[in-house]
């Protein structure tokens, strides 16, 4: 065994001896995205905009359902009513989950997102709800522990049923658009169609019909499904380049002398890092296929993540090297092209875009420091900070995880194995410390993902009304929805009651943007079918003339 080791490790010195950014804010984080805005869209908006259709407004919403004396905050919100037929007429309700949501009114009020679609189709209006504790829609502008703890996904999951009873359209003061005289239909990708999957399930009766698209219900610790996708859509030589290069990296961080160990980081400039930190950085490689759609191509001029695998295999633009085969050109020239990809593509700028006095510098790696409890992203307490306190407060208080890392021993890997969810976990003390009452933060309290499962339901809850899911066949996130391949019993199957529509090399949300339509054939007809579906629930709604479904929500235990 020891003869073996010596000899890999011989082998991996060897190796070490020949040898537009992803955006440190990505982080495998996927979001509803505004998308290109094309003249579709800018024609669209503007005649809209011209009639006064549209619009925006703050509505008056509880700080804590469980305690409405605690008082309100004001939530933005927007809207277009330039399809909408008066009232009584569909509204189509969007929350772009979490992030501000700026710029959102532009494209999804407008038919070239598949909310304003269904209202173009049904003669709806489209109303954007921005979410708590994002954007201008924040109870408080400092986002301290004890400020945070109304950020609950329980809260989140009421504010759409509170805001749906409640909002007075500006288009139509009459009363006539509420849920009682008009069908609610709500809409959202990722994080946000969970919310369309969980509010079915947990707090039905208010919002008629629920779109849900890359909907991640299924809350997961050691999430490294997450690059199981990623390696069914990566090309043979990256693929198998990738993973035995990761191999010898970990070889080097696991046993490697410490002259090994700089030496490897030196290549990608981040000397500066731990191994586990070191190893984390190289996920911004795999992470970028998240960026990825069908129109990436059209819109850009190239794939991020095929970009990627080009530098790994060594044909980066403007080299001569030829396109090698399906055996790749091995861990040395690898290993050479993923720094060369991580130094010019991934790193310039990336930190610097943060704003932060510490890491100014074109190459500075602070942001990639997150074993680091002095990393200026911990302490940023602002609405709008850098790293999203706001998400990782959710991930590591309900806790929802979502803990991307290396696959287990016995199956390849694209990513480290230094990087564990203990990995992740360890940081939420470092963005909520028990020193300033981190204590009661869920992971703190021994709380996991499955807690969350056992609430929701997860990939399970099925007993729900007029949802239907849409998810993509390579979405890294798709392991997290009802079409994940580790779901016990298999991907939940397409019922009438329950459609579920995968989209063949479909990525994150790819239903929801109009450019994927026009280049994807599949995508369109996905798109033509949910269409039909929304039409024939809201008809539903109008059969039953506004009979209630009501029923008393289900709090968490």
């Amino acid at each position: 065994m020891k003869s073996s080791v010596s000899a890999a490790l011989a082998a991996a010195q060897l190796l070490l001896a020949g040898a537009v950014s992803a955006g440190a804010l990505n982080r495998g984080h996927g979001m509803m995205e505004i998308g290109p805005i094309d003249t579709v869209v800018e024609t669209h908006s503007k005649r809209a905009e011209q009639a006064g259709l549209n619009g925006w407004g703050t509505f008056d919403q509880l700080i804590d359902h469980a305690n409405p004396k605690l008082g309100t905050f004001k939530q933005r919100y927007w809207y277009g009513a330039q399809y909408w037929k008066g009232p009584g007429s569909p509204i189509i309700l969007v929350n772009p989950g979490e992030q501000a949501a700026d710029g959102f009114n532009r494209t999804y009020t407008t038919a070239a997102r598949l909310p304003g679609l269904f209202a173009q189709e049904t003669g709806g209006a489209v109303v954007v709800m921005e979410h708590r504790y994002w954007g201008e829609s924040s109870p408080y502008p400092e986002l301290t522990i004890q400020n945070l703890k109304y950020l609950t996904l329980w809260n989140s999951l009421k504010d759409i049923s509170y805001f749906a009873n409640n909002f007075v359209p500006p288009f139509d003061p009459s009363g006539g658009s509420s849920p009682k005289n008009a069908p609610w239909v709500f809409s959202g990708g990722s994080y946000s169609g969970a919310l369309a999957g969980w509010s079915a399930a947990l707090d039905p009766g208010t919002i008629w019909a629920y779109h849900g698209t890359s909907g991640v219900v299924e809350a997961v610790g050691d999430f490294w499904q997450y690059f199981v996708p990623v390696q069914e859509a990566t090309p043979q030589n990256c693929s198998r380049d990738l993973s035995a290069t990761i191999d010898s990296i970990d070889l080097v961080l696991k046993l490697g002398t410490p002259k090994q160990k700089h030496d490897l980081k030196q290549k990608f400039l981040l000397t500066d890092l731990t191994d586990a930190d070191f190893a984390s950085a190289l996920e911004y490689g795999p992470w970028s296929w998240q960026s990825s759609q069908f129109y990436s191509t059209t819109t850009q001029g190239f794939n991020p993540y095929y970009q990627f695998c080009d530098y790994v295999e060594n044909v980066w633009p403007n080299s001569t090297n030829p396109v090698p085969g399906a055996k790749g050109v091995g861990v040395a020239k690898a290993l050479e092209g993923y720094a060369k990809w991580f130094k010019e593509v991934e790193l310039p700028g990336t930190c610097e875009a943060g704003g932060y006095a510490e890491w100014q510098g074109t190459y500075n790696t602070g942001c990639y420091q997150n074993q680091n409890a002095s990393n200026p992203a911990y302490h940023d307490l602002t609405v709008g900070n850098y790293f999203n306190r706001q998400w990782n407060w959710l991930l590591c208080n309900e806790p929802f995880e979502y803990w991307q890392d290396g696959a287990p021993l016995g199956r390849p890997t694209i990513v480290s194995r230094l990087v564990t969810a203990d990995y992740w976990r360890q940081q939420c003390n470092l963005w909520f410390p028990r020193s300033q009452g981190g204590g009661g933060v869920g992971i703190a309290q021994g709380k996991r993902a499955n807690d969350v499962n056992r609430w929701t339901g997860g990939w399970s809850a099925t007993k729900t009304k007029r949802l239907m899911y849409a998810n993509g066949g390579l979405d890294p996130w798709r392991d997290s929805t009802v079409s994940s391949i580790f779901r016990p019993g298999g991907p939940l199957k397409s019922t009438e009651k329950l459609p579920v529509r995968v989209i063949a090399g479909g990525m994150h949300c790819s239903d929801l943007y109009g450019p994927n339509w026009s280049v994807n054939p599949g995508v369109q007809q996905i798109v033509n079918d949910e269409v039909a579906n929304i039409k024939t629930w809201i008809a539903e709604f109008y059969e039953v003339n506004n009979k209630s479904e009501r029923s008393e929500p289900r709090p968490r235990l």
